[in-house]
């Protein structure tokens, strides 16, 4: 079975696991499960909702710099670090935590939330352009329709064609089989570029220390690597792979070992850097706080 969880010796449970890998052109590499199944890509699109800001040219007009740029792409570990980045960037747009919508509660839980760079990037295209501010979440507001058809374009499909539906933090969240958000991460670094090299160079925004999405660039040169609620990871790694692997009862605990595993098959690792052990068998803890199991995934892969 995919991913198992393992106490004291007994497996407990298991987490079922779908995996895609693409290359550049779109072709399927590899895969285990449904490598079409539909799936919300949450938090992975991040760097592609952050482009219009880009292309747009209000990145450079407002002169937001590539740290901030990374923390528009992440789910965030709300240190002083991406706070700080965050105000900045709400700063060069004119802007105070004020008009951040990404949660209820206070000014400073609405900074220090995973999502308020992404939503950084949504105000600061929206103050560019001169556009309502305080409806920027809404699906018809011209910020959520631009994303939409960045990422319409980068998965190839027509935008009606893709089912929509609101993410945790409020915007609209995009559907697509999990072979094309595959195909999108082989090819970030040409569809992304500022973004995808702002995440290599920036890693610790992208996430915080300890996590996969930040561990993982910091020991793989050339890679970017970006999870999704709901049991989503995707990685672009530098031969112009891209994987996206999707635990089907959306557990994130079974994220760091199905990525991992897949990782170790297809860059053909005996065993994995030293660095990333902690993410292919990752234990657990009771509430006293002793180690009292671990997760193992086995994914066999099937190629084309």
């Amino acid at each position: 079975m995919p991913v198992t969880v393992v106490r004291g010796g007994v497996p407990e449970s298991r987490h079922e696991v779908h995996v895609a890998v693409a290359d550049a052109s779109g072709r399927l590499l590899a895969w285990h499960g449904d490598p079409d199944r539909p799936t919300t890509m949450r938090s992975s699109a991040k760097p592609l909702q952050a482009d219009p800001l880009v292309q747009s040219g209000a990145m450079d007009a407002l002169g937001i710099d590539e740290e901030t740029l990374a923390v528009c792409c992440a789910s965030h570990a709300g240190l002083d670090i991406h706070v700080a980045a965050v105000e900045r960037g709400l700063g060069a747009a004119g802007l105070t935590a004020d008009a951040l919508r990404n949660k209820a509660g206070s000014l400073e839980e609405r900074l220090r939330h995973n999502c308020s760079g992404n939503h950084l990037a949504f105000l600061a295209l929206s103050a560019h352009r001169g556009w309502d501010i305080d409806d920027y979440r809404a699906p018809g507001h011209p910020s959520q329709l631009a994303a939409l058809a960045t990422v319409a374009a980068a998965a190839g499909m027509a935008e009606e064609d893709i089912p929509l539906c609101t993410d945790g933090c409020g915007v609209v969240c995009f559907t697509l089989p999990l072979s094309a958000i595959a195909s999108i991460y082989a090819r970030l670094g040409q569809l992304v570029p500022r973004q995808a090299a702002a995440m290599r160079s920036h890693p610790v925004m992208v996430a915080g220390p300890g996590d996969i999405d930040t561990e993982l660039p910091r020991t793989l040169e050339g890679a970017v690597s970006k999870g999704g609620s709901e049991g989503l990871g995707c990685v672009s790694l530098p031969e112009g792979l891209g994987m996206a692997v999707r635990v089907e009862d959306g557990a994130a605990r079974a994220v760091e070992p199905a990525v991992m595993e897949v990782l170790v098959q297809l860059l053909g690792w005996r065993e994995e850097p030293a660095a990333l052990s902690r993410f292919r068998r990752p234990p657990f803890r009771n509430s006293p706080g002793d180690v009292v199991g671990f997760l193992e995934a086995e994914i066999p892969l099937t190629r084309a």
